[in-house]
Formats: structure tokens, C-alpha cells, sequence
């Protein structure tokens, strides 16, 4: 995946430019920011991803229809044959200059939705910022992570990755940068946002592969608000809390991959319950 004569574009964020003016508290604060990296940047980077079966077999995971594929900031480091412009990028999106950029843009919503979000970790803003699978909670009050996604092909049936969900309480954040290929012409695969419909309504638990829990919802708990397409060079960022739920729209069958960025801060504890 290397190329002795490559040149790398200077590497920005995915952030630059973005402003508390641009989130959207609809169902809950997050932004949308399309053209999110300079072209040059986001070819070189579109150009030289990982495919599923690259990653599978490194982190040895059998392809199956529809999975997901993670290839993180450590191993990407690690790998010989990554481009330079990966190693990078996640290095910068996993950075104490990164995670500035976050707070920059949402603390003051995180800390109106999770106003009790300082006292276990301590005032964000002086967080030890590490890097998930190199350092660890002695040393550090959270880890990032810029990983390399992929959803598999989509064979069988027609399929969600996944439905209406909380991101783990224990993270900070979310980030998706989705990297479509232009030939991708597969329906779905969008993200869908959602509030919770009234009345009571519970999570329910399964075991991910990372052994913690996933926390997902029956869709007649919740509706759709809104739904995000999935396009190349475009960024959806927001701040975890109880209230942001989202999940991946159906899938139609197809040859075609499904490409992202995974943008993420792990904190040692969970910031909320989500009342299982």
C-alpha cells in the first residue's frame, strides 16, 4: 500500500474551519460538515485505505456479509505497508490537539447535557490525553482512537450493520468521516438519527468484540428525526449522551465496501446510565 515515490499532502482536521454555529441540536448537538478535508488530502487518504480483506486478515477476523472491520490508530502505526499520509493522520486525529479541537466545538453542549460530566475524570480541559493500545488509564484520563473502518460487502440480504443505539457511556465522543467510494452506488448505509418516542423504554445489552457491552434500543422505542447520507469527504461529530441516538439505515445487497473513519475518546468510567 506504500509507494517509495509517494508525496503526503500536509495533513489538516477534520475540524478546521468548523464553528459552534454549525451544530445542529436536532435530535441532539452534532455537526455535518461536508468537504471536510481539502481534495488532495482526502484522495491520498481515499486511495490508499485498507479494505476489509486487508484488515480482516490482520486482526484476524473472517469476512462475512455486512461486519465491520476496525483497523486502529496502533496497528496503522505499526504496518509497514500503510501509507505515510495514514500514519499521519491518525496521529493527528488522536492527538491532545485534536481533542482540544472537541472541547473547542462542544463543551459547553456536553456539559449542559452531562453536567456532572467533571467529577469523576476531572475538568476536561485538563485531561492527560493518550492514545487507545499504547497508553493506558495510569497515565492517562483519556484514549483516542482514529480508526479505519470498513462494512463489509453486503450478500444474502439485504442488511443494517446496526439499528437505533447509544454509543458506550465511557466515550466522550463520536466521530464518523465517511470516505464513499465514487463508483459506490449501493441505497442505504446512511446515517439515521432518532429521539425517543414518550413513554418508557429500555436497552438492551449484547456482548461486543472488544469484551464490553453495545447498548441498543428496539426501533418502536424511538423515531427518525433525520438522516445523514452517506458521502465521501463528509464529517458527523458530536458529543455522546444518553439523547444521541443513531444507527445505520438497510443496506441493499452489493459488491461495494462501506468506508470510514471511526473518531473516538475513551474515558476509564461511564459518564451516564442508560437504566437497563
Amino acid at each position: 500500500m506504500t509507494d517509495a515515490t509517494e508525496t503526503t499532502p500536509a495533513i489538516t482536521s477534520v475540524l478546521d474551519g468548523v464553528t459552534r454555529d454549525d451544530i445542529r441540536r436536532d435530535p441532539f448537538p452534532h455537526v455535518v460538515v461536508r468537504d471536510a478535508l481539502p481534495q488532495d488530502l482526502y484522495d491520498a487518504l481515499s486511495k490508499s485505505m485498507p479494505t476489509a480483506e486487508y484488515i480482516g486478515e490482520r486482526i484476524g477476523k473472517p469476512i462475512t456479509s455486512n461486519e465491520r472491520y476496525n483497523y486502529m490508530s496502533e496497528p496503522i502505526l505499526a504496518d509497514p505497508a500503510m501509507a505515510r499520509v495514514w500514519k499521519d493522520f491518525v496521529t493527528h486525529h488522536s492527538s491532545p490537539a485534536f481533542y482540544r479541537q472537541f472541547l473547542d466545538l462542544f463543551q459547553e453542549d456536553l456539559l449542559d447535557r452531562l453536567p456532572t460530566a467533571e467529577e469523576q475524570p476531572g475538568p476536561l480541559r485538563e485531561l492527560r490525553v493518550g492514545r487507545r493500545n499504547r497508553d493506558t488509564f495510569e497515565t492517562h484520563d483519556i484514549l483516542m482512537d482514529c480508526t479505519a473502518v470498513i462494512n463489509s460487502a453486503v450478500t444474502g440480504r439485504p442488511s443494517s450493520y446496526r439499528g437505533p443505539h447509544v454509543d458506550k457511556p465511557y466515550k466522550l465522543f463520536g466521530g464518523l468521516f465517511y470516505m464513499r467510494l465514487p463508483e459506490d452506488d449501493t441505497e442505504g448505509g446512511d446515517l439515521v438519527l432518532y429521539k425517543y418516542r414518550p413513554g418508557a423504554h429500555k436497552f438492551h445489552t449484547s456482548a461486543s468484540e472488544y469484551g464490553d457491552n453495545r447498548f441498543d434500543i428496539d426501533p418502536g422505542y424511538v423515531e427518525e428525526v433525520t438522516t445523514i447520507p452517506y458521502e465521501s469527504n463528509t464529517l458527523v461529530m458530536y458529543p455522546i449522551n444518553p439523547l444521541a441516538l443513531h444507527g445505520v439505515s438497510v443496506r441493499a445487497l452489493t459488491h461495494h465496501q462501506r468506508r470510514f473513519v471511526a473518531l473516538v475518546g475513551d474515558l476509564q468510567h461511564p459518564l451516564f446510565d442508560l437504566a437497563l
